[in-house]
């Protein structure tokens, strides 16, 4: 994707759609005089975010995240200038996987920096079927929908850690 290409997106929306430039910059998330400036091609400082918006937001650009899947581009970048919170599950899962060797991130994790190849994992990593087996049973509550969602979620789960071990792999 070329410079021109996101700023040519970026003119026609303005030129096509009837909306104000105050408008599309509230929905791009970007000032009204920064959007303007880059619009006139005067604009000094770094416009990086306002690519990403345009290419995940007009353009429909998206990636292929490790722990929710196809997601807009900007949103990918949201998602890795995120502080870590231990809130839920996916936030760490979001924290630690853009950290840890996806592709899309732009981040590097201290592990990634000092290069040190694990050569086993630690016996608390190895996967315990039968423990998270019974952990799905007790958390569908003997509710078969229920039981039928959180067995996909785990296949989910266990499909983005097989992509990251092949992506550290790859490395």
């Amino acid at each position: 994707m070329s410079e021109l290409d996101w700023k040519e997106a970026l003119r026609q929306e303005l030129e096509h759609s009837g909306k104000s430039l105050n408008a599309l910059a509230k929905e791009l998330n970007v000032s009204s005089s920064k959007l303007s400036q880059v619009v006139r091609g005067i604009y000094p400082g770094k416009d990086d975010d306002l690519k990403l918006a345009v290419m995940g937001k007009l353009m429909r650009q998206t990636v292929t995240c490790p722990v929710k899947g196809a997601i807009p581009i900007n949103v990918c970048d949201a998602y890795q200038k995120q502080p870590f919170s231990s809130a839920n599950r996916e936030r760490v899962r979001l924290y630690r996987a853009c950290r840890n060797g996806c592709p899309y991130s732009s981040l590097c994790s201290d592990d990634q920096k000092r290069q040190k190849p694990q050569e086993t994992a630690p016996l608390s990593e190895y996967y315990n079927l039968e423990e998270q087996r019974n952990f799905i049973k007790r958390t569908a509550d003997n509710d078969p929908q229920r039981l039928a969602e959180l067995y996909e979620r785990e296949l989910e789960r266990l499909a983005v850690k097989y992509n990251q071990l092949i992506w550290k792999r790859q490395q």
